[in-house]
């Protein structure tokens, strides 16, 4: 379950990135977030215990870690936005 947990923490930085570097040779085309959203939704039914068979694609898998070595190198953190105010 923990890895579960933090694997969704990942992708969701990568998502974030992504969005924030989206001029970067680096950043997730449009189809390439849809697959990575996909990802993220067979991890949350693996958390209601409902077994899937998603694999994700080696380029994606390659793309995401290339940008979580960045996000670690560079301590990344993702802007927070305050809509209320």
């Amino acid at each position: 379950m923990e890895q579960i947990l933090n694997q969704l923490e990942e992708l969701q930085l990568v998502l974030q990135y992504s969005s924030e570097h989206a001029t970067l040779e680096i950043s997730l085309t449009v189809g390439e977030r849809i697959m990575v959203n996909q990802e993220r939704a067979a991890l949350f039914r693996a958390l209601d215990g409902i077994k899937t068979d998603f694999t994700q694609s080696v380029t994606i898998i390659t793309k995401i870690n290339r940008m979580l070595y960045l996000i670690e190198r560079t301590d990344w953190k993702p802007k927070i936005y305050n809509y209320g105010s």
